[in-house]
């Protein structure tokens, strides 16, 4: 037997409770308009005899008339909401509803052959919307409420209580309606409505149960990554400040701060400084990852004037560049349109194009930036005449801990852990972009970033 808890638990199937509403009423409408142009349809065209068809548009115009009022009812609640006042509303909507289906459809069926009409199926669907939109015990009650009507119409016609309407070519004739017909629509439609209701509410329940296990071991996630992101921005604040001053000591000794430095003793400090820029890398690398798991991302989001983004990245690497002998170039249109995003992690992603292409470039070679309005996004290019990636590499290339030139393609790639291209990925996706390279072995790489136009505010 369920629990009141369980009743009360607030499942997707309560939090879309408006939205199925909303969508019942809507097959509402055409549902009398069924009935309405069914009736006419089956008297002049198929040749039925002896349709009410006053009664039966009644019959449509009642159903349109308080399906009007439900309709405008559950329209403000479409959206999912978890509101205990709210749901209870809602549930009466539904019961309510269901309750005057019945109303309607029995009221039709007795119109259409009343026992031997062929639309007493129609009882089982509505006890099967009551299964899924409502408690395990609100279906059984409307199940019983439904075969109550359909007995009390099949027994009420085989008393005489209830007059026969038998229109001719949508039932078949004969004799009377005897008591043994009566006595066998009664127990079959009787245990198909039992079955039918014991299964759909067997299956939904389990639904319901496998769902509210599937939240909590999501909410457990969550905590648990609640968790993992505050150790990680409390460890990366922790070790990047003792790691930048370990820097700055390193360049102070070996520019000769504490006296003049040996030959052997100033390539150690290189090497030692090299170590720790790698490590002070990492660290950059793992606080974008922890800003793109962020729950709050999609507020962080405005109009970003991508050319300026741009030129910062570029102006940050011009020293670095130089310093290898490299030509750093744009191609840049006098103006782009804005893109909707996370300013700082766009630069970063360029960023990370860019400081790839100056590694990998060997001396004297050329890099170039560009931007390309693309229809409906813009397009970010960053392009290098170096060596180039062999073809078993680029399908890997966007993945964690992915690094190229382990096949030979990029030989003397600097040490990293290669996390760089997947954080460009991750920033492309947060922002329902993509990033991909063409590439082809001896002639260079074009690593590319496309962004959707921002749309109207």
């Amino acid at each position: 037997m369920e629990t009141r808890a369980s009743e009360d638990l607030i499942l997707t199937h309560s939090l879309l409770l408006g939205e199925r509403l909303y969508l019942f009423a809507r097959l509402r409408f055409l549902a009398a308009a069924g009935i309405l142009v069914g009736a006419f349809f089956a008297t002049y065209v198929v040749g039925i005899r002896g349709l009410n068809l006053v009664a039966l548009s009644a019959a449509a115009m009642f159903l349109t008339a308080y399906n009007i009022g439900i309709f405008l009812a559950v329209r403000p609640y479409r959206k999912p909401n978890g509101e205990k006042e709210v749901r209870l509303r809602l549930v009466c909507i539904a019961q309510l509803s269901i309750l005057l289906d019945y109303l309607v459809l029995t009221y039709a069926i007795w119109l259409v052959g009343g026992a031997q009409s062929p639309f007493l199926a129609f009882y089982l669907l509505h006890a099967i919307l009551a299964c899924v939109l409502l408690s395990r015990r609100a279906a059984f009650t409307h199940a019983a409420i439904g075969y109550l009507f359909l007995a009390g119409l099949v027994l009420g016609e085989w008393s005489g209580l209830i007059p026969h309407h038998r229109p001719v070519g949508a039932v078949p004739g004969g004799p009377e309606f005897e008591f043994r017909v009566a006595l066998t629509v009664v127990f079959v439609y009787g245990l198909l409505t039992a079955v039918t209701t014991i299964l759909t509410t067997g299956i939904v329940k389990l639904l319901r149960q496998n769902e509210q296990g599937l939240r909590e071991a999501s909410e457990r996630l969550e905590r648990l990554a609640d968790i993992r992101r505050s150790f990680l921005h409390v460890v990366l604040h922790d070790v990047r400040s003792p790691v930048g001053t370990v820097v700055t000591i390193l360049e102070g000794l070996r520019g000769g701060i504490d006296g003049e430095v040996t030959p052997a003793q100033k390539s150690r400090l290189e090497r030692a400084e090299q170590r720790l820029g790698n490590v002070l890398e990492l660290l950059r690398e793992l606080r974008v990852l922890a800003d793109l798991e962020t729950e709050h991302l999609e507020s962080l989001m405005a109009p970003v004037d991508l050319l300026a983004t741009i030129r910062a990245a570029v102006e940050e690497h011009v020293d670095a560049a130089e310093q290898r002998g490299q030509s750093l170039k744009t191609e840049l249109p006098a103006s782009l349109p804005k893109v909707q995003g996370v300013e700082r992690l766009l630069r970063e992603a360029v960023t990370n194009y860019l400081s790839n292409a100056i590694k990998y470039t060997g001396q004297g070679g050329v890099v170039v930036v560009r931007a390309i309005e693309c229809g409906a996004c813009v397009r970010i290019e960053v392009s290098d005449n170096g060596p180039g990636i062999g073809p078993e590499e680029i399908g890997r290339l966007f993945q964690e801990f992915a690094c190229a030139g382990r096949s030979g393609s990029r030989r003397g790639r600097p040490s990293g852990m290669g996390l760089g291209l997947s954080i460009v990925r991750r920033i492309a996706e947060a922002h329902k972009g993509r990033a991909s390279v063409a590439s082809r072995l001896g002639q260079g790489s074009t690593f590319f970033l496309e962004l959707p136009v921002a749309g109207p505010a």
